[in-house]
């Protein structure tokens, strides 16, 4: 069975995604579609597809699959397109720049036969699994802290205009709030300060957050650090033991009781495979195939946004707000 796919947005994601997929038998890129129509004949062109003027027209050519890599706020009206004519959708992060939106896209994704999965690769990611194998083996968080310091917040131009990213909790921080439940256990409080010192959108964040299961953490963040790396970290501490997270490149497990410190070091791998981006598109691909499931649903991504809306709350009123349980996947 060879996939027919086709790329919306030819930008650096829409390039990441191609380059990966075309390198999977199973598929075949059909079509590139941009705003930009130099932009789409030039990554259609390497890929030997064809290049098209907008998405009705790349839909028309027959899909099997959208990629949808185009700024934030097209989103989710190009996955709800896609779905009502019975084309699997593979959307980058987030799924929508509105909760209501995203709730009309996960409706939409329920229905029978649909399939929809947002691209949150970290869960891919080989360092961000190797701790979940650690959480197996029985590392259990009692205090967790997150970092993500974005280096600019101006590249692309788009990110720091609200109308278009939805904003930074929705364009940064949504990876780290499914981080945040999946490492550790599903989020029931936060508080949050948050400021807007260089730009129009508010880009400095401290958020603490109460889990479920009595453990406590918080997520730092701002847009106008350096690329100083590591540019992300996470910092989870049990009974006596620790787990580090450096960036996506290793991670230090300190068990105690006078064990050596181990540690996976990723940073040797190829980058589409040490971000995620190789092992999340070819298990949608799988799933396509042979009809299995992916590891984030709807409903999860859905999820990350509902936290997202919880801390601008927070922030706005000055006080802890309370979140439902998510759902169980």
């Amino acid at each position: 069975m060879t996939l027919r796919v086709g790329i919306l947005g030819a930008g650096h994601m829409g390039r990441t995604h191609a380059e990966v997929l075309a390198r999977d038998g199973r598929v075949r890129i059909t079509g590139v579609a941009d705003a930009d129509d130099g932009r789409a004949r030039q990554l259609a062109d390497g890929l030997g597809a064809t290049a098209h003027r907008d998405l009705e027209t790349l839909l028309k050519a027959g899909l099997d699959l959208l990629v949808v890599t185009t700024p934030n706020r097209f989103h989710a009206e190009a996955s709800l397109a896609a779905l009502e004519r019975g084309v699997a959708v593979l959307c980058e992060k987030p799924m929508a720049t509105s909760l209501p939106d995203a709730r009309t896209v996960c409706e939409a994704a329920g229905r029978p036969g649909a399939s929809y999965v947002v691209a949150h690769n970290r869960r891919h990611a080989p360092v961000y699994r190797h701790v979940r194998g650690l959480l197996r083996e029985g590392f259990a968080p009692l205090l967790a802290s997150f970092r993500m310091h974005e280096g600019d917040y101006r590249t692309p131009p788009w990110v720091s205009d609200r109308a278009v990213s939805g904003g930074f909790l929705y364009e940064n921080l949504v990876h780290f709030f499914d981080l945040m439940e999946w490492l550790v256990a599903p989020i029931s409080e936060v508080t949050c300060l948050a400021r807007g010192p260089l730009y129009d959108d508010l880009n400095d964040f401290v958020i603490a957050a109460a889990f479920a299961d009595g453990a406590v953490g918080a997520l730092t963040a701002t847009g106008h650090s350096t690329w100083t790396p590591p540019a992300e970290s996470a910092e989870l501490v049990g009974d006596h033991a620790t787990i580090i997270v450096e960036g996506l490149d290793r991670v230090r497990h300190a068990s105690g009781n006078g064990a050596p410190i181990r540690v996976k070091d990723c940073s040797g791998l190829p980058r589409e495979e040490r971000w995620g981006y190789l092992d999340q598109d070819r298990e949608v691909i799988e799933a396509l195939c042979a009809g299995g499931s992916h590891c984030f649903s709807a409903r999860r991504a859905l999820r990350t946004l509902e936290i997202a809306e919880a801390c601008a709350q927070a922030a706005r009123e000055g006080r802890a707000v309370r979140l439902a349980a998510p759902p169980v996947d």
